[in-house]
């Protein structure tokens, strides 16, 4: 399991974006397993953050989100830049779950496709009427 699957998608994206705009001013490698590092967040002062990519939830950053219980996207950027394949498995991730999303869209729409081709003309007039109706009067207008 990836060092960042257990931060929320938020937290990852957020220090892919730390990691990307260079806020881990510094990190060194303390043993096979951790790193630690300073990260400067959105406040004024930068964040001490110590990871363990083999135990996630012995890390620790001293940012108030993490606060000894979650993986905050300060950690998150400091895995990525200390260990660039974890952020280059992420970005596979993303890239994949993307295409798999679209895929699914494309799917979708290809059902909806073949559905409507099997309604008759009447059936089609009365689902459009159904669907402005509660566009109009719903919580939309069209």
């Amino acid at each position: 399991m990836a060092f960042y699957s257990s931060a929320s998608n938020a937290s990852c994206w957020r220090g892919y974006e730390y990691c990307e705009g260079k806020k881990v001013l510094s990190f060194e490698k303390k043993s096979e397993t951790e790193y630690v590092g300073i990260v400067q967040g959105s406040q004024t002062e930068p964040y001490n953050v110590r990871i363990d990519i083999v135990h996630p939830r012995k890390s620790e950053c001293d940012c108030h989100f993490a606060n000894g219980r979650k993986i905050c996207k300060h950690m998150v950027a400091l895995a990525f830049t200390a260990l660039p394949s974890i952020k280059a498995e992420y970005l596979k991730e993303i890239e994949e779950s993307e295409r798999e999303a679209e895929r699914q869209e494309q799917e979708n729409r290809e059902e909806i496709r073949k559905y409507v081709n099997t309604l008759t003309k009447a059936e089609l007039r009365e689902m459009l009427i159904e669907y402005m109706y509660d566009e109009r009067y719903g919580d939309h207008y069209w």
